[in-house]
């Protein structure tokens, strides 16, 4: 159906360019809260980052700089997301770093409808990411692969046009030449 009309291609893409940007936006301002105050975060992950401290040491067991880790990715990501530079790693950067939050507020109880909302968005908010980090690189329009092939072909027609014109020369001037040079 996206063939058969002309031009929905072409606005296809600028949708989901500004689709992208508006993706981002929660994601910069939540890691610009989360590092302006990163206490509350952290309170909600300590008991998940103490668990896997005792699996793998090497992560430390400080929940306020990993918070601010988990941040600055976040707000370095979304920005990326934000000016349409690499966005299949900046979702993926995203999508990753929105994982633990998830796991800790699926530990607690959410009993009220505003925590529940939150879930919802939450997951949400995650699939439009794996959505952008998995979608397809796009081909260029139809124009654009035309005009390349348009400029090659007119390209090796001048070469041939060229080559035939010096021949052509090279056998007018032996004739003129009375030395036959």
């Amino acid at each position: 159906m996206l063939g058969v009309l002309p031009g929905i291609r072409d606005s296809m893409g600028v949708l989901r360019k500004q689709l992208q940007r508006l993706l981002a936006a929660p994601f910069i301002v939540d890691s610009v809260e989360t590092l302006r105050d990163p206490h509350p975060r952290a309170e909600a992950l300590a008991p998940m980052v103490s668990r896997i401290h005792a699996y793998y040491p090497w992560i430390p067991d400080n929940p306020v700089l990993l918070v601010r880790a988990q941040a600055v990715a976040g707000a370095g990501a979304g920005t990326m997301l934000l000016l349409g530079k690499g966005t299949r790693v900046a979702s993926a950067v995203m999508a990753a770093q929105a994982v633990p939050s998830l796991l800790a507020a699926s530990q607690g109880k959410i009993a009220d409808s505003a925590g529940r909302d939150s879930a919802v968005k939450d997951i949400g908010l995650l699939g439009a990411l794996v959505l952008t980090a998995t979608e397809p690189r796009r081909r260029p329009p139809k124009v654009v692969h035309d005009a390349r092939h348009a400029v090659h072909d007119a390209r090796k027609s001048a070469s041939r046009a060229g080559k035939s014109a010096n021949r052509k020369a090279r056998g007018a001037t032996a004739r003129l030449s009375p030395g036959g040079r």
